[in-house]
């Protein structure tokens, strides 16, 4: 599978600027023989906590429609990163990432269900109540988590075992931490022998400055290509399911799992 990762700078709380920005991208971009497109964390609105409300989607709309447009035009799967979302008539708002077929159908989404405490998030948004779970793309199997659940690795290792080879992971990951989020992507790519996948927005926006560093990482640990933290870029890579079954045959960790020993998973 052909993966293109756009990294660009999120507008803090302006929608309509996010939203052209984003088409505008896949404007310039040569989509004819990618089969993925990945966005960051809360591309719509930045993190614009206190007017998060005020910002959301309702239903994720209308970024789905957004996002189902391309895909239908650029022939392409989207994994759109994640967004406010706010569902049907109650005030709760959730941090939702979800995914569009080149059909333009949605076939999956999920709410962040770890909240940054650093952040204050769980002040104004809504902690997801659903467990992650796989979805497909052309017929390859992936899993999808939203930027702190970078620090569970539980997470990750029920995605494959569920039959993830690959994992995307949509944030927006500060500078403060990059140290963190380089050396966590690497290890869930190498604890679990799967792609990571990784989107993220950067330089500094309103209080906070993000980090960047979108990248790529192989079944055993490779850096497969990488954005640097202060400029837009696209990072291009290729995931194969037989590559993960090559590095889980050559170290066999799954086989050597102990399950009978352990509390979990």
């Amino acid at each position: 599978m052909n993966i293109k990762v756009l990294q660009f700078k999120v507008k803090y709380g302006d929608v309509d600027s996010n939203v052209s920005k984003v088409k505008a991208l896949f404007e310039e971009e040569n989509l004819s023989r990618t089969d993925i497109v990945v966005l960051p964390e809360m591309w719509t609105t930045g993190y614009d906590l206190k007017n998060v409300d005020r910002l959301a989607c309702r239903n994720l709309e209308p970024a789905k429609s957004v996002i189902s447009e391309l895909a239908v035009k650029y022939d392409v799967n989207i994994v759109a990163g994640s967004v406010a979302n706010i569902v049907d008539d109650t005030d709760d708002v959730y941090n939702t990432a979800f995914v569009m077929d080149r059909s333009g159908e949605l076939v999956y989404q999920y709410s962040k269900m770890h909240l940054v405490p650093m952040l204050d998030e769980p002040a104004y948004l809504t902690g997801g109540k659903e467990k992650v779970d796989t979805f497909k793309l052309d017929g390859e199997t992936f899993g999808l988590v939203i930027c702190y659940d970078l620090r569970f690795p539980e997470l990750f290792r029920d995605l494959t075992l569920k039959g993830a080879t690959s994992i995307f992971v949509v944030a927006e990951w500060p500078l403060a931490r990059k140290k963190h989020w380089e050396t966590l992507l690497a290890a869930r790519a190498i604890e679990n022998q799967c792609y990571i996948i990784a989107s993220n927005t950067y330089g500094e926006i309103v209080d906070e400055t993000f980090a960047g560093r979108s990248m790529i990482i192989g079944p055993f640990g490779d850096v497969v290509d990488e954005a640097d933290d202060n400029s837009k870029a696209t990072v291009k890579g290729q995931t194969d399911g037989k590559e993960v079954d090559r590095i889980r045959k050559e170290v066999p960790i799954f086989d050597s799992r102990k399950r009978e020993m352990y509390h979990f998973l």
